[in-house]
């Protein structure tokens, strides 16, 4: 079964085609702040001459347009094409890729961190943000993985144990509150 992967949660980008488990070609941006404009043109190079039967795809958590781009293009992928979708997110991916199965995981913007909490693999409550203070006092009195290796075997084994969404229902995750949420939250 070849997997059209889509990661587009943060700065970067990662398109990759797998083939069962084994990654059979990638495009990536490492960096870059125009990805909207540069990843059609790398997703056409690396679908040229290639099917793929399944489109999984990172919903966040993360920058808001970067979550949106990939979303949107997976969605839009599926719909038109077809082709069955699955979600994930990057905080599971974490959870996924560790081999202890009680833990925190977190991921920065470099404001904050998104945290996410496991037991026995599976999300024990709803995602949040902390800042950075927040975060420095949390991590003091937890242990907080941050900085995880992403191990794709593990993801893509589970994502083989999960259905298929309907394109529809794909949605971005959004933790962070936008700055006038924030500000009312906060008055």
């Amino acid at each position: 079964m070849k997997t059209l992967f889509i990661d587009t949660h943060y700065n970067d980008v990662y398109l990759r085609l797998y083939n069962d488990n084994t990654l059979y070609k990638k495009e990536e941006i490492m960096g870059e702040k125009q990805n909207s404009t540069l990843i059609m043109p790398m997703l056409a190079k690396l679908l040229e001459n290639q099917e793929y039967d399944e489109i999984l795809v990172v919903n966040g958590p993360g920058s808001f347009t970067g979550v949106r781009l990939g979303v949107t293009i997976a969605k839009t992928l599926a719909y038109t094409l077809k082709k069955p979708i699955k979600v994930i997110d990057y905080l599971n991916m974490m959870n996924l890729s560790l081999d202890s199965n009680d833990h925190i995981v977190a991921l920065s913007d470099g404001n904050g961190f998104f945290v996410g909490e496991f037991k026995e693999y599976k999300k024990i409550k709803e995602y949040y943000y902390l800042n950075n203070s927040e975060f420095k006092e949390f991590n003091h009195d937890n242990h907080v993985d941050t900085d995880v290796s992403i191990d794709m075997d593990k993801v893509l084994n589970y994502v083989k144990t999960i259905d298929y969404t309907n394109p529809h229902a794909v949605n971005p995750i959004y933790i962070k509150l936008i700055g006038v949420e924030y500000a009312k939250k906060n008055s």
